[in-house]
């Protein structure tokens, strides 16, 4: 079998996502359990790393076989599961739902929480009148308290994931699963909490509202790990053409190797890992400790990975010379909409503040432009890419 361009094209991406995805795997046997007790809690989340590794590690696979459209699939489905494992692992607070609160029920429980006879977990708390609907921020669930009375917070996301019933099926459904012992309206009843699950905790939008409502997450950075997820699904979902992505125009003899696709799979694998990997070692330092063996080599190595990855701006990463050119140049061509008669004004590339820099759109088609350099005739700024290709102004 020849051996995959990748492994000479994108060396050391391409052997820092197979260290990683390993690293992943084996999470489990860097568990350090103090005072001889194991928390069941620190194993499963152990178990969590190990099948986000087994979906990276499946990514890597596919790139290796030049199957991109399968392996950007693998790497949304990460991509979900590792912002999931962050809630999980460290999450604190929650958003609950209480329906059919009228206004006597709510000045009662108003009343409870100031005098202190009740909700006294409430952080926050809002009533939405029209609906008689009050949505609650709590914090997480305490444990037991010990021999000397202290308790720790549980994530609530670890539980609600044990509750979420995901082949229960819609409340319409439920007379299909009849099974002659239980009764159907019960399994109506069950199927739209499940329902109810799904809307306010897992689903996508109430993902990143639950970042957010943590403080792992802004609106900015939610708002860029959206463009990741809208690129990722094109692969999840048929409705986009998904071979003129992965190897550009006039695709011929598919599969076949393709510098940008291979190199964005890498770097996907690589961010999505490292974040797992700190999300972690963050969780291990949160009572109930546990050690982690040799983190302080993992956590140097999640370091360079981070480095290596910086050109693809992921969230926390610096933007490149291309994004600052980019912006510059959006500038630029704003000013001359504005005022076609005065001189092109704006500042250097360099010049601009980090936070002042917008995002990009397709991460695809800037990776490819990162490999091209390119000088704008309108605003004079020049871009030099580090790793000039020639394919990459016909890609």
């Amino acid at each position: 079998m020849a051996t995959w361009p990748g492994t000479q094209d994108h060396q050391a991406l391409f052997r820092m996502a197979t260290s990683l995805a390993n690293e992943l795997l084996r999470i489990d046997e860097r568990l350090i359990h103090l005072n001889d007790t194991t928390h069941r809690q620190h194993q499963e989340f152990a178990g969590r790393a190990h099948s986000l590794g087994v979906y990276l590690r499946a990514a890597v696979r596919q790139a290796l076989e030049d199957d991109y459209a399968p392996a950007f699939a693998s790497l949304r489905v990460a991509l979900e599961h590792m912002l999931l494992d962050q809630l999980i692992f460290n999450g604190q607070r929650l958003i609950q739902t209480a329906r059919g609160v009228d206004d006597k029920t709510w000045t009662e429980w108003q009343r409870q929480r100031t005098a202190g006879e009740g909700f006294t977990s409430v952080i926050e708390w809002t009533r939405y009148a029209k609906k008689s609907t009050v949505e609650i921020i709590t914090e997480g669930l305490r444990s037991t308290p010990d021999d000397d009375g202290t308790t720790y917070l549980l994530s609530p996301y670890y539980f609600l994931l044990q509750q979420y019933k995901p082949f229960f099926g819609p409340a319409s459904a439920q007379h299909e699963f009849d099974d002659g012992i239980g009764e159907v309206d019960e399994f109506r009843r069950l199927a739209k909490e499940y329902e109810q699950y799904y809307l306010t905790y897992l689903s996508w939008s109430s993902i990143k509202r639950n970042l957010r409502l943590n403080g792992f997450a802004d609106e900015t950075t939610t708002g860029r790990i959206d463009v990741h997820y809208r690129f990722l699904s094109a692969f999840v979902h048929p409705t986009t053409n998904t071979n003129e992505i992965s190897y550009g125009r006039n695709n011929r003899n598919i599969p076949r190797y393709d510098h940008y696709s291979s190199e964005l799979a890498l770097l996907y694998t690589i961010v999505i890992a490292v974040e797992e990997l700190r999300h972690f070692h963050e969780m291990s330092q949160r009572p109930p400790l546990v050690g982690l063996d040799d983190w302080d080599d993992l956590a140097a190595l999640c370091d360079t990975a981070w480095s290596l990855t910086s050109h693809l701006w992921w969230p926390g990463q610096p933007p490149h010379a291309w994004d600052r050119f980019q912006e510059a140049n959006k500038r630029r061509f704003r000013a001359l909409r504005d005022s076609p008669t005065t001189p092109l004004p704006g500042p250097s590339p360099d010049a601009i503040p980090e936070h002042e820099i917008r995002y990009y759109r397709d991460p695809m088609q800037r990776l490819v432009r990162l490999h091209s350099s390119f000088q704008e005739i309108m605003t004079r700024l020049a871009y030099q890419s580090p790793w000039p290709r020639t394919d990459a102004q016909f890609r």
